[in-house]
């Protein structure tokens, strides 16, 4: 028997149900499932039906179950667990899958074992007895293969896992070992010993970390003025009418010229207003303009000398591999000793030509210095040269990395290749698929057989004569099946084919078909698994009981049955059946309540004392209403259901309570003297009961708040007006 859902994943409501953390008991043999609509009882039924062999699912793509049985789990999605214990459901799926055919008339034929043909029956069970056994030997020989492949992707991770710990690599695993290993040719070649092993594992995590040097910094030549052009610039002198008192005293010459600008057009005197034509004459002609010219471009020149030159960042010498550490040091030396020399050069023109300005008819001589360009050239080539070697040798290193890692993972290759029980476990690999292929043929044998079988009964079914015993049970004698010419049957009413049936009758016949099609094919009701969601749709209170007792006495002897009904009147039928009067179950008898939670998603409940207890679901729907009482949720999700329950809660209390025929509304003054209380409930229960309502409802108002507001009152008046009662069911119900 199933013993208990493990795990539900990507199955609409019921994705992620965890039925090791879940409340609700172990299955027993008869199980009873209690919830309203849409809660999620249709969809649990699919569920099950994951457990049978390629059968068709309404379920979202990727739906999986796990089911205990036993000791045992079940995984829908292994094809070896679908199939091993045959589930069979009553659902709207079955209905649709068999009699949704030209308005219900017909159906696939079903072959059922009358007395004149027991002898194919037991022939039938006998190969279905002998299908199990070769089944359990395919399945205890699969599991042996299982266990020695196993065994070998453990021996191959472990090997993996070792020389990824030897070399430092987190990321070599099996699959990787085992890509080396096809290529090994010779695996013995690849064998190490200890020591070379340790020497190529130490080569192979060598830490040193070079990367290749792509560029250097740009180093510029010597930039002008050179020594012919600050030779020259010494070297003239202006002409001019020389003021001796400026010449001597070069401060107070600067101090002369820089007040000129305030003199170029008037004659007067910036600081006294007296005529200064002839001072102004005298000092143009001291500062001709071949002085302002020569004066400008020595300047110049010394602003060009006095600027750094730019600083070079070069790779640090730990970056370098180490063969031309030494070289890069030693080039690095001189290209400073170059820069300082350049900069005592620039400062020493500088100087001499600051000394100029200082005395412009004076002409001074500067030394002859060497082109300084080829001998940096030579240093830059140098530079270069040690960049490129740098390269190479980052290149060869990762080169001899790589082939010491290579050459100890072919190592563990060859290992794994040569290691005795890797030949063994090969060697009984071939010999388990052997086998399994011999099992193979024989079930394939055992299956044709079994259709013959099944071909030879198919002609003397009595399949007709159970399901209309069936139907007349439980629509009298106004609808009939016939076996019809092309391999199906036929439903009649009045010698014509019986269109137009209610959804009474719909239900009834799919009902009559699916238990007659437990017995077909040779199937025996003791090995199946049954699972019955609302079998009672659409029809009156009689056919309910009817239903109720038809199930509790033809589905008795099966494996393990599953009820499942959202009608209270049919619940409590199957209930007095299954437990004694003060609602405790008989042994191997359990029930369950679905419920959607706040998020929801569905849950399997143990089903609540006050559900157990009595026999109408009064109970159960002011317990939900006290729940959303004491609610501290803000979401709208969870109290969408709120108005239909204070519904149907006063349709029964007030019903009770004056038993008239009118609607609950003009009953409301049992509970609520004030007629504007009376219509705020009102309007609540009737514009939330309703979709359209309900999305205006949610659109102008706090839609939680109103719904915890509207059961308060309720509460409080029934508290207030019939305490006993208010009381008696809060105690039945905690």
């Amino acid at each position: 028997m199933l013993r208990r859902i493990e795990s539900i994943s990507q199955s609409a409501v019921w994705d992620g149900y965890d039925g090791r953390t879940s409340p609700a008991p172990d299955f027993a043999r008869y199980n009873l499932i209690y919830g309203w609509n849409a809660s999620g009882k249709t969809t649990l039924s699919r569920v099950f039906g994951l457990l049978n062999k390629s059968s068709p699912n309404r379920l979202p793509t990727g739906a999986f179950v796990r089911v205990s049985v036993g000791q045992d789990v079940l995984d829908s999605r292994k094809e070896q667990d679908r199939g091993r214990i045959p589930v069979c459901i009553f659902n709207r799926d079955f209905i649709d899958a068999n009699l949704q055919q030209d308005d219900y008339t017909r159906a696939p034929a079903l072959f059922i074992v009358g007395e004149d043909n027991i002898r194919l029956g037991n022939r039938i069970a006998s190969l279905t007895r002998r299908r199990e056994r070769v089944l359990t030997m395919y399945r205890s020989v699969q599991k042996k293969q299982i266990e020695t492949n196993a065994a070998k992707e453990k021996a191959a991770t472990d090997l993996a896992r070792e020389c990824g710990t030897m070399l430092g690599v987190r990321d070599f695993r099996a699959p990787n070992l085992k890509t080396i290993q096809h290529g090994l040719t010779a695996p013995g070649d690849h064998l190490l010993d200890a020591a070379t092993l340790q020497v190529l594992v130490n080569q192979a995590r060598d830490q040193s970390d070079f990367a290749p040097i792509r560029n250097l910094p740009v180093v510029l030549p010597p930039l002008p003025p050179g020594v012919d052009d600050v030779a020259g610039l010494l070297r003239e002198t202006p002409r001019q009418n020389t003021i001796k008192r400026l010449a001597d005293d070069p401060s107070l010459s600067d101090w002369v010229r820089t007040g000129l600008r305030f003199h170029e057009h008037s004659t007067a005197c910036a600081f006294c207003g007296n005529d200064a034509a002839q001072a102004l004459e005298a000092y143009a002609d001291h500062f001709s303009d071949e002085y302002r010219r020569q004066h400008a471009a020595i300047t110049a020149a010394i602003g060009q000398l006095e600027q750094p030159r730019q600083a070079h960042t070069f790779p640090h010498e730990k970056e370098w591999v180490p063969d031309v550490r030494a070289k890069v040091r030693e080039v690095l030396s001189r290209l400073l000793g170059w820069e300082a020399r350049e900069g005592e050069i620039r400062a020493t023109w500088a100087g001499l030509l600051r000394e100029k300005l200082a005395n412009m008819e004076t002409a001074f001589t500067v030394e002859a210095v060497e082109d300084r360009a080829p001998e940096l050239a030579v240093i830059l080539a140098e530079l270069h040269q040690a960049k490129d070697d740098h390269n190479l040798a980052c290149d060869e290193l990762a080169s001899r990395l790589r082939s010491a890692a290579d050459k100890v993972k072919e190592h563990f290759a060859a290992r794994f290749v040569l290691d005795p029980g890797a030949a063994e476990a090969i060697a009984f690999l071939s010999e388990v698929e052997a086998a399994l292929g011999r099992i193979k043929a024989v079930g394939q044998k055992i299956a044709a057989q079994s259709t013959a079988a099944n071909t030879e009964l198919q002609r003397s079914s009595v399949a007709t004569n159970q399901i209309n015993e069936l139907l007349k049970r439980l629509l009298g004698p106004s609808i009939s099946v016939e076996q019809a010419q092309d391999n199906r049957i036929q439903f009649i009413r009045e010698g014509q084919p019986a269109t137009n049936m209610s959804d009474g009758e719909r239900t009834a016949i799919s009902l009559a078909y699916f238990l007659v099609s437990l017995g077909q094919n040779g199937q025996r009701l003791e090995d199946l698994v049954v699972f019955v969601d609302d079998p009672i749709c659409s029809l009156d209170a009689n056919h309910i009981y009817d239903v109720a007792y038809l199930l509790i006495t033809s589905l008795k002897t099966c494996r393990q049955l599953f009820i499942s009904t959202h009608n209270s009147e049919f619940f409590n039928t199957i209930k007095q059946d299954w437990a004694d009067r003060g609602g405790k179950f008989k042994p191997q008898h359990v029930a369950y309540l679905v419920s959607r939670q706040g998020g929801g998603t569905s849950q399997l409940l143990v089903l609540p004392d006050h559900l157990a207890k009595f026999r109408s679901d009064y109970h159960h729907v002011f317990y939900c209403l006290r729940q959303f009482q004491a609610s501290t949720s803000l979401e709208v999700d969870a109290y969408l259901s709120c108005p239909n329950l204070l519904r149907r809660f006063l349709e029964m209390y007030l019903g009770f309570r004056r038993p008239t025929p009118k609607g609950y509304q003009t009953k409301l003054d049992v509970l609520f003297d004030d007629e504007v209380e009376r219509r705020a409930i009102a309007r609540y229960v009737d514009e939330g009961s309703h979709g359209a309502s309900t999305l205006r409802l949610l659109e102008f108002s706090d839609f939680p708040a109103v719904s915890r507001e509207m059961v308060e009152r309720v509460m409080q008046a029934l508290e207030r007006v019939d305490p006993d009662h208010y009381s008696v069911l809060v105690a039945e119900t905690t």
